[in-house]
């Protein structure tokens, strides 16, 4: 299999970095760690963070009132919602995050960043511990 195929978890890829590092010269490395520093690969990545895939129902609140769709994938930083109601880049509305493990419904504010035909991309805005909990309790199926 291709480290390109690998999911990015895989502790093979780390090993993999580790080990090219390792056998770089001083030079290669000061000249990596300037590249990474200046953000070499930002423009070619297109996410900041990992993002899970996944098939949750949830509900969201705007002011036109409650909606509901699938949610895709997620991640800390925001979440892709398959769902039929109309949503314009600039929205913000409320994601009613739940699950047998929460102890409550948490609900995260976000703003629509994306629109297709399927569905929205949006970004969650205000993280404390409490969501940040919720979000990993919901990627990991607890």
């Amino acid at each position: 299999m291709d480290s390109k195929d690998l999911p990015l978890q895989d502790p093979t890829i780390t090993h993999q970095l580790f080990e090219m590092i390792v056998e770089m010269s001083e030079d290669e490395k000061r000249t990596l760690l300037k590249l990474l520093k200046g953000g070499a690969l930002k423009a070619r990545c297109r996410r900041q963070r990992f993002r899970k895939s996944i098939r949750v129902p949830v509900r969201f609140a705007t002011k036109a009132g409650h909606s509901g769709g699938v949610m895709q994938s997620i991640s800390l930083g925001g979440a892709f919602i398959l769902t039929r109601s109309t949503f314009s880049i600039g929205d913000s509305l409320a994601i009613a995050l739940s699950q047998p493990g929460l102890e409550k419904t948490i609900w995260i504010a976000c703003d629509v960043v994306r629109v297709t035909p399927e569905g929205i991309g949006v970004r969650f805005r205000s993280m404390n511990e409490r969501r940040i909990k919720a979000i990993v309790s919901i990627a990991s199926g607890d």
